[in-house]
């Protein structure tokens, strides 16, 4: 049946060559089938018998190494439950228990007699067992009652001594009373340890401990240090792989306990070493699984073959966290053979099979050489000459003399090569009168072409040819000064990939013109690469050819002065509004509330008003007093005061605007930091002006804070100033007073207030500025406002007047400088006022 297999396999390979690799010659895909149908049977044979050994040493290596895991852990296991037992005979013998009974009332007397004969009774017991480095007992006060220990002999002889209790320690011992906490009388708690003999020298041990108690609750620990040596001889027998095995005995976190490979010397536990421990030897997914409660064998990914099993204990334990468990899976063993030395044998025969098999490739090639020369070679010359012929060489001759089917091919070819030559030579006649004709059509399009470039590129827009995959054909002159790109660098690429990317188009004009067949326009508000702002409009219309549109024609013009135009007139009109209307509410208000004023205050300094009628007419009059702060802020911003620019220490006027707020925040619980850097900052500014603005950045700051729901200990207002250079750009255009208010004669003018009509502040980049930084906890301002709160008469208080802020940035703008803000809604504001370093005349 596996021969019958074979031979139908070879069969269907050979008939498919011509399907799956047409691009091979006839001699090749014969060479491959002579290959094949003698290597293939071998390979598939020595491939299966490779498989089937790997798969059976795997498996009675996978038998062998269960079995050591299995004998190990019993082994194990039975050297724990030992301990377990020798503690609770400890503790139920007779000189044990008259020494509990004799710590709850006894005498010091009879305590040292109950001492003097459990320390001969454990000496005796010790030296038995011979696997105990220390028999220790606690007070339950934390002192040290005896101990019993090696005395330091050889390994093989081990003598106990009584320590003198001198020696012994006095103190409560934190960590064994640790390990017995939260755990029942009946159950022994363990954990592994590292304990220092008498030489300073490290002694690994596993530290057993149980609770006595008497009559009256707990006495004190029965503790016992077992050499950990001892637990890890019992694992030394006899290994199916004695010389090639590695045997490991790991806690619970991955820490070696024991490893026959990397530590020889038990001088020292190798779960102390954090760089010798599972995790770094073996794959995450491969430690997970030895450290699982599950037995089991792994043989992929790795290059060991490892059988692991789990070492349950019933005692409570405590792991090095301190985190204690009733029953805990507390130790793993595994043993690993490297698949090298499991499957050496194999890799072995397949080496033999592999040069037999190449022996048997190298023969069925040449075979496969020798065999095809015979009919391949005149395929060869007549494939040589068809070359010829097609290049155009029209009066060559095949010359094949074979006697059968490729002698005839070959007199076909040269019957189709004369017939070939004959139209060649009518074409080339045919083809000189069109080139003339191609000519004379091309030079009468440059012409037009010309005229038509000339005219676009004098128009200041830049036209862009998109064809109808948006892909950029030409564009004008004006092309580069527009958008910034080389019509060279963007040539045949996506217009979205170029314009849309940098947010020189956010949205394609172009593709809404093709989808709906009309005329499409939108305009862009874009940054140049200066950190100006520029607004683009993009004009698309559909090019149509046979009903289809076939591209798209898109005008991009840079309308940004049109744009500014219209914002600052807009901005001028609103400006001088306001202007008026604070004019009138001074003419027309400021003399009324004067005489009210006059009249209420004679009112209340007459002696025959009552006490209720004072009360009345000093409301009436706060309320006066009111009305007139309100006038004064529109006269001030209506018609400021000139600039008086002097040399002053703007850390100074810092100063003294927080003296000025301090007794709000105090009052308000509101914490003030300040980081100002440099004491001494000079520079020429209107010291009055500068300070009254950042007092009035600092009374909206306590207003936002205040007006929070809840208010916490946290409430803070940051201010910070500091010297910086610009990274980029930053510019604003500043109005002044409309024209026919400064023709009356109590406006100052522009040059008296430091501020131009339709003058642009550019803060270019690099520029040295003093960044004066406002931050506040409030709640923050809501992204649609943020636009509208430096606007006259704008605000969001019941009592406001709208006028703060717009002095504020007026008294900036008169500086040279510019404010800004950002807020964020929920996490407060920051106001930043830059200040460049300008020289006044």
């Amino acid at each position: 049946m596996l021969v019958r297999t074979l031979i139908h396999f070879d069969l269907v390979a050979m008939l498919s060559i011509k399907k799956i690799l047409p691009w091979l010659s006839i001699r090749s895909k014969l060479i491959i089938a002579f290959a094949g149908l003698s290597v293939v049977p071998v390979a598939f044979v020595g491939l299966h018998g490779i498989f089937s050994n790997v798969q059976m040493i795997k498996r009675i290596a996978f038998e062998n190494l269960t079995h050591d895991v299995q004998t190990m852990r019993e082994k194990a296991s039975n050297f724990l439950a030992n301990v377990d037992s020798d503690m609770r005979l400890m503790r139920n013998s007779s000189y044990m228990r008259r020494l509990v009974n004799s710590l709850d009332h006894s005498s010091r007397e009879e305590v040292a007699h109950a001492l003097r004969q459990a320390n001969a009774e454990l000496v005796g017991f010790a030296e038995t067992k011979q696997i105990y480095y220390q028999i220790r007992m606690l007070s339950g006060e934390g002192d040290e009652l005896f101990l019993v220990e090696q005395d330091g002999t050889t390994d093989s002889d081990h003598r106990y001594r009584v320590v003198p209790a001198a020696e012994l320690r006095a103190g409560r011992e934190i960590f064994y009373f640790l390990l017995v906490s939260g755990v029942s009388l009946d159950q022994i708690a363990f954990a592994p340890a590292e304990l220092l003999d008498g030489a300073n020298e490290r002694v690994p041990v596993i530290s057993f401990a149980l609770r006595l108690a008497g009559k009256e609750g707990d006495v004190g620990i029965l503790i016992a240090n077992v050499f950990a040596k001892d637990l890890f001889r019992v694992m030394e027998a006899k290994l199916h792989f004695d010389t090639q095995a590695r045997v490991a005995l790991v806690s619970s976190d991955g820490h070696y306990l024991y490893h026959s490979e990397k530590k020889k010397d038990w001088n020292k536990l190798l779960a102390a070493r954090e760089e010798d421990n599972l995790h770094h030897d073996y794959p995450p997914e491969i430690a997970a699984g030895i450290l699982s409660p599950d037995e089991g064998t792994v043989a992929e990914g790795v290059d060991d073959i490892i059988c692991y099993a789990p070492l349950f204990l019933s005692l409570a334990n405590v792991s090095e966290e301190g985190e204690k468990s009733a029953t805990a899976l507390t130790f793993h063993i595994f043993e690993s053979v490297p698949k090298d030395v499991v499957l050496g044998p194999v890799y072995s025969f397949a080496g033999t099979f592999a040069l037999f098999l190449i022996l048997f490739l190298v023969t069925a090639v040449g075979l496969g050489l020798v065999a095809t020369q015979q009919f391949t070679k005149p395929i060869a010359a007549l494939q040589a000459g068809a070359d010829i012929i097609a290049k155009g060489n029209y009066g060559h001759r095949l010359q094949v003399e074979t006697h059968d089917e490729i002698e005839k091919l070959g007199m076909q070819f040269n019957s189709m090569a004369q017939s070939l030559e004959e139209h060649e030579s009518e074409i080339e006649k045919h083809r000189l009168k069109l080139e003339e004709m191609v000519q004379q059509r091309t030079r009468e399009l440059t012409e037009e072409k010309t005229k038509l470039q000339a005219v676009l590129d004098n128009v200041p827009s830049a036209f862009v040819l998109l064809d109808k995959d948006y892909r950029i054909q030409t564009a004008s002159a004006a092309f580069t000064a527009v958008t910034g790109f080389h019509l060279d660098d963007v040539r045949g690429k996506d217009c979205a990939t170029i314009f849309c990317g940098d947010g020189f188009c956010r949205q394609c004009v172009s593709r809404l013109s093709m989808r709906s067949g009309q005329i499409e326009s939108h305009i862009d508000e874009v940054t140049d690469r200066k950190g100006g702002e520029r607004f683009i409009e993009h004009v698309a219309i559909p090019m149509r050819e046979n009903e289809e549109i076939n591209s798209i024609l898109e005008i991009i013009t840079d309308i940004t002065k049109r744009k500014q135009f219209e914002q600052r007139l807009i901005h001028t009109e609103r400006l001088a509004a306001a202007g008026e209307m604070s004019a009138i509410i001074a003419h027309e208000f400021r003399n009324s509330l004067t005489s009210i004023k006059m009249i209420l205050q004679l009112q209340n300094e007459s002696n025959r008003r009552s006490l209720t009628d004072r009360r009345s007419l000093g409301v009436a009059l706060n309320s006066i007093y009111h009305m007139e702060r309100v006038v004064s802020e529109l006269l001030n911003f209506a018609r400021p005061s000139p600039m008086e620019f002097r040399t002053e220490n703007l850390c100074d006027v810092i100063e003294e605007s927080l003296k000025f707020v301090k007794l709000q925040l105090n009052k308000k619980r509101i914490h003030l930091r300040k980081a100002l850097g440099k004491k001494s900052l000079v520079m020429t500014l209107d010291a009055a002006r500068l300070k009254e603005a950042i007092m009035n950045i600092l009374l909206n700051a306590i207003q936002a804070i205040e007006s929070k729901p809840t208010l916490t200990s946290k409430e803070e207002i940051l201010v910070s100033m500091g010297r910086i250079h610009l990274r980029k750009t930053l510019r604003e255009v500043v109005y002044a007073e409309s024209s026919r208010d400064r023709r009356e004669k109590d406006v100052p003018s522009r040059k008296e207030t430091g501020s131009q009509e339709g003058e642009e502040i550019v803060l270019r980049t690099g520029t040295e500025c003093v960044l004066i930084s406002i931050s506040d906890t409030g709640p923050g301002i809501p992204r649609n406002l943020v636009p509208r709160i430096f606007d006259p008469f704008f605000t969001t208080k019941t009592n406001g007047t709208g006028l703060g802020l717009p002095m504020v940035k007026q008294t900036i703008n008169a500086h040279r400088g510019l404010v800004s803000l950002r807020s964020q809604k929920g996490r407060g504001t920051t106001f930043e006022i830059y200040l460049p370093f300008l020289k006044r005349t």
